[in-house]
């Protein structure tokens, strides 16, 4: 008995020894040079191996750096992604090098050395959604700390696109009334829901050369995380805002949604991809003249300037997914024929740039709507281009890049009077959509896939002689339907050769609950749906599913 106490006993002090070896030292509250640092009071209970989970990691025997700084990219009142391992990052002078600095978040504990001059912290525990007030993330050595207070985990999106994304909440404010609840008018704006913006705009222009290889290390147009409220909502992107909003009511205020816009106004794609991008798949040109790169499309000029002064210093920031709204400027023949690569290599890039853990995260791209051509006897300006093509074109992406999704719009827009329709205003429309889409994919406030968007092509068959075409479709609910009771579907053509619209007419209808057989006369290079700018759904189109959304646009080449 007295030799298996003695046994007892020793094998408890071999325990308590393990347990104070791995317990990392307390960080200290403020500066004190001198002192060790001192982790959050929730200490890990289990054996080391348990560490990750618990987000307290090991501290680094290494002496703290005299100084350092943190990106611009994070800021008070910023939202962090849940479900995430969370990157803070910064720099330091070379003569830093070797040493470290600690962060601290919500019980998380972990530090990093500084190496070339920079150094990341990451953060591995996977957090849930945080509305709360009051949380500050800290990041310190022995003689500085800096503290970011208000922080909120939930959902960060990526605001991108052109004009239609920079379409601010000040122009929706235009044409709803300013008490209007449901659509947000400019009195009805709540800056107590967890909904937080970060503008970036190029018509802030940065210190960097536009359209060369040179990078933003860091955020430079003096932007930083704000609480929407109607100051700051003003000049947001309104599609922004109106899909963050939709999903914070979806939700009851538990899952905060951090927007960061960048937009640029008329600017075709060539100038929102990276370096990289730009050289695989060929969207500029180096003019010497210049002295930078010319890309290509309505109002070329810089390429590959948005992504390296405005989206680069966010490029390891974790998120939730894109919201892209552009494609304008790329409606010509010979653009449109690669759009979906070159948006597709951009997207891939963002992914392995982004996330440590949900590296394919969610994409959502904007249909664009219905756009018409001056009618007789208008006078003054009317602002038009045809989209029929892009648009039916930018439809492909959803059968190439996985997890990407299309925010239908063909019903959003009816005004064949508007001379702007170019910049319709239906962004509370597409908002409340890609908002439902993005809670069906992530199974919240009960929405499901049928119920926030119409069929989504998924594949095309062909008969033996290639007149006859099967056209598979998700998204159907209980069955696919013609929304005016028709026996026709309307709104499909034929192509006659790669990305070309066929002037031959083509007659298609329902044959099961998610097929359309698509006939001709002739052999089908490839099948379109709403590939014609004026397609109003109800009236040239009438496609949907069970619950009557109406199907997204498609071009696919056999």
């Amino acid at each position: 008995m007295k030799k298996n106490r003695w046994m007892i006993m020793l094998l408890c002090c071999i325990m308590a020894f393990s347990f104070a070896a791995c317990k990392p030292a307390e960080p200290a509250a403020t500066a004190d040079p001198g002192t060790d640092p001192v982790v959050p009071t929730e200490t890990p209970t289990e054996a080391p191996t348990e560490a990750p989970e618990t987000g307290i990691d090991e501290p680094l025997d290494l002496p703290y750096a005299a100084d350092f700084t943190v990106s611009k990219a994070f800021s008070k009142n910023m939202v962090l992604q849940r479900g995430e391992h969370i990157r803070v990052w910064g720099w330091a002078d070379e003569s830093e090098n070797g040493k470290k600095v600690s962060g601290e978040f919500l019980g998380m504990f972990t530090e990093a050395e500084i190496k070339d001059g920079e150094w990341v912290l990451t953060f591995k525990k996977k957090l849930p959604a945080n509305a709360e007030m009051g949380n500050t993330l800290k990041v310190y050595t022995d003689t500085k700390t800096v503290e970011f207070t208000d922080v909120l985990v939930g959902d960060v999106y990526m605001c991108m696109g052109q004009s239609n994304c920079a379409y601010s909440m000040a122009n929706h404010w235009g044409f709803v009334d300013a008490n209007d609840t449901e659509k947000v008018g400019s009195k009805t704006i709540d800056k107590t829901l967890p909904i937080r913006l970060h503008y970036n705009t190029q018509a802030t222009a940065t210190k960097l050369k536009r359209g060369t290889e040179a990078v933003n290390k860091d955020v430079a147009n003096r932007s930083s995380w704000k609480v929407a409220n109607a100051g700051t909502v003003s000049q947001f992107s309104a599609i922004g805002y109106l899909f963050a909003l939709n999903y914070v009511r979806a939700t009851n205020g538990t899952v905060p949604v951090g927007v960061i816009e960048i937009d640029g106004n008329g600017r075709p794609i060539g100038a929102f991809v990276p370096n990289e991008v730009a050289e695989a798949c060929h969207t500029d040109t180096w003019n010497n003249s210049k002295g930078y790169y010319v890309t290509e499309g309505v109002n070329a000029e810089w390429g590959r300037f948005l992504y390296n002064e405005y989206m680069y210093p966010f490029d390891r920031y974790a998120m939730a997914g894109v919201i892209w709204y552009q494609g304008e400027s790329d409606f010509q023949d010979h653009l449109t024929a690669k759009y979906v690569d070159t948006f597709c290599a951009l997207m891939n890039h963002m992914r392995g740039t982004h996330n440590l853990i949900n590296k394919d995260f969610a994409v959502y791209y904007v249909e664009f709507p219905s756009i018409y051509g001056k009618p007789a006897g208008h006078k003054g300006d009317w602002h038009y281009m045809d989209l029929g093509k892009i648009r039916a074109k930018m439809g492909e992406i959803v059968t190439v890049l996985p997890n990407s999704y299309q925010i239908v719009s063909s019903d959003a827009w009816p005004d064949k009077t508007y001379f702007n329709s170019l910049h319709p205003n239906c962004k509370y429309e597409q908002g409340l959509r890609g908002a439902n889409i993005a809670l069906a994919v992530n199974g919240e406030g009960g929405m499901t896939m049928e119920k926030a968007t119409g069929p989504i092509v998924e594949s095309v068959t062909y008969s033996t002689d290639g007149k006859t075409a099967t056209v598979k479709f998700k998204n159907v609910g209980s069955g696919l339907k013609t929304i005016d009771g028709a026996a026709e579907v309307k709104g499909f053509k034929g192509l006659s050769g790669p990305n070309t619209l066929s002037g031959n007419s083509v007659t298609a209808k329902i044959t099961g609950a998610d097929t359309v057989e698509v006939k001709a006369s002739f052999s089908l290079a490839g099948v379109a749906y709403n590939a014609v700018s004026a397609n109003f759904f109800g009236e040239t189109i009438n496609l949907a599913n069970s619950e009557g959304n109406p199907a997204g646009a498609f071009m696919l080449n056999k």
